[in-house]
């Protein structure tokens, strides 16, 4: 679809893959390395699942953006796809985590796919790098939590300014 904005952001994590699934399908996590995000919840509580409905509040520039997500496909302790809509329009994406190449770390990947609606499309040339942009900056607050992690995973962090995804 044309009018689609993707955006795939990958990063990798000095942690074995395990622990890296651990805290990316950990949904009260997100708060931690998100930047504005608000509220993240999951139904039925818990990780990712088929059928895990995901209610999510982000704010930036001043807006809140809200996303309501279903997991549509599962590979636990390597992957999770999901589809809703929200506030810019049609949503979908998924988060992936695999060894890296030397074995000794994961590499993480996000990814994106916004279908603007209404006045949202108006936005389209500029949508994709606001995500993207968050996006990157998010990945590399992970991976500094994560390397230098030991605290339980519902430490919280001050929310600021991000993007709407799941």
């Amino acid at each position: 679809m044309g009018s689609t904005i993707r955006v795939d952001e990958s990063v990798q994590i000095d942690k074995p893959q395990a622990a890296v699934w651990d805290a990316i399908a950990d949904y009260a996590f997100d708060a931690r390395w998100r930047n504005g995000l608000v509220e993240m919840r999951p139904d039925p509580p818990g990780p990712p699942a088929l059928g895990t409905k995901v209610h999510e509040v982000v704010r930036t520039a001043g807006r809140q953006y809200v996303a309501d997500t279903v997991v549509t496909e599962l590979d636990p302790g390597v992957s999770y796809r999901f589809e809703g809509a929200g506030t810019i329009g049609g949503l979908s994406g998924g988060r992936a985590v695999r060894a890296d190449a030397a074995g000794t770390g994961a590499v993480f990947t996000y990814a994106v796919q916004l279908q603007p609606k209404g006045g949202m499309r108006l936005l389209r040339p500029i949508l994709g790098a606001m995500v993207r942009s968050g996006l990157k900056k998010d990945l590399q607050e992970l991976k500094a939590i994560l390397e230098s992690r030991d605290a339980p995973a519902g430490d919280e962090r001050q929310p600021a300014a991000a993007d709407a995804r799941s």
